[in-house]
């Protein structure tokens, strides 16, 4: 969720003027805020959001914000992320497109009381098995193992070893970036009005680890973006 860290969202806009980004993908919908955030920000945003309710319920509030404000253009799929890569894959491949597009992958859950089978914990190995070979991009992963907050899942880090073969099936040529403490804004829940927002936030605040979390950007090539370092 980069919409609770303002630098993050400050990131995200530099490396769409570095590389001219005009679409922002994102998956793991939830309430349906952080396509709020980037709907003026992009040109085109889309989202995929697996849970039905959350789907229907993050729909009517992208919508109703949509009608009020008239900015950017947002689509939101009931799909899994790695449904809707695919489909997405395809669409840019039919249409001929070039230009880099940033996929921000937020999609993670996994319940080991309620799957069988944990071969899947990791929602984002999918998705970039999904993205294989889409060289055009920009990746983002949000709860990223670099020292702050992040997704572990039976005693596994998401962290670089676990990525790093699925990253270069996607671009051998990425360079790899990670935010730092020192750089996290973190928005506090007194500061909206909005009960979905003041929910998030009070969760993120909660704990240290809640509330700064680690992100890795993959882009194609070396970037200088005060307040990201480069990954080694």
């Amino acid at each position: 969720m980069s919409w609770t860290d303002r630098k993050s969202i400050d990131h995200i806009k530099q490396l769409r003027d570095i590389f001219k980004v005009k679409t922002f993908v994102e998956t793991g919908t939830f309430k349906g805020i952080n396509v709020i955030t980037h709907l003026p920000n992009f040109d085109m945003v889309y989202s995929c959001e697996s849970d039905e309710e959350n789907y229907d319920y993050a729909r009517k509030k992208i919508q109703d914000y949509w009608i009020n404000k008239t900015e950017g253009n947002p689509y939101i799929y009931n799909q899994t992320s790695k449904e809707f890569l695919k489909f997405f894959k395809k669409f840019y491949k039919e249409a001929k497109r070039k230009d880099t597009i940033i996929f921000y992958l937020d999609a993670h859950f996994y319940d080991p009381k309620n799957n069988k089978s944990n071969k899947d914990r990791f929602v984002v190995l999918q998705e970039l098995k999904a993205l294989k070979g889409f060289k055009n991009c920009i990746i983002i992963i949000h709860d990223f193992d670099n020292n702050l907050g992040h997704i572990t899942y039976d005693g596994i880090s998401l962290d670089f070893k676990l990525l790093e073969k699925d990253l270069n099936k996607v671009n051998p040529n990425f360079k790899f970036y990670t935010n730092e403490l020192s750089s996290c804004d973190i928005v506090r829940p007194y500061e909206t009005d909005d009960p979905d927002e003041r929910a998030n936030l009070e969760y993120a605040w909660s704990k240290p680890e809640k509330t700064f979390r680690g992100i890795l950007y993959c882009v194609p090539k070396k970037i200088n973006i005060k307040g990201l370092k480069e990954w080694n």
